[in-house]
């Protein structure tokens, strides 16, 4: 069997595939229209301004607040 001359060519090699591969990746995806600009939608609301005042209630008074009774000792 021949022996292997020199270690370079493999890493050469290598880089060229991820080179290529990056250089294809871009392509689908400019292809595909993943680099146009995305159009945003828009929503205008046209709401009347209206200004309802609140009715006036007459509530009853509050009941007293409960008063703890005293503690008585346990017998």
């Amino acid at each position: 069997m021949a022996e292997r001359e020199g270690g370079g060519s493999s890493w050469l090699a290598f880089l060229c595939g991820i080179v290529l591969v990056a250089i294809v990746a871009v392509g689908i995806v400019a292809y595909n229209g993943g680099m146009q600009p995305r159009e945003t939608a828009s929503l205008e609301l046209n709401v009347p301004d209206v200004n309802i005042n609140p009715p006036d209630v007459d509530l009853p008074e509050a009941p007293p607040i409960p008063v703890p009774e005293a503690e008585t000792p346990a017998q």
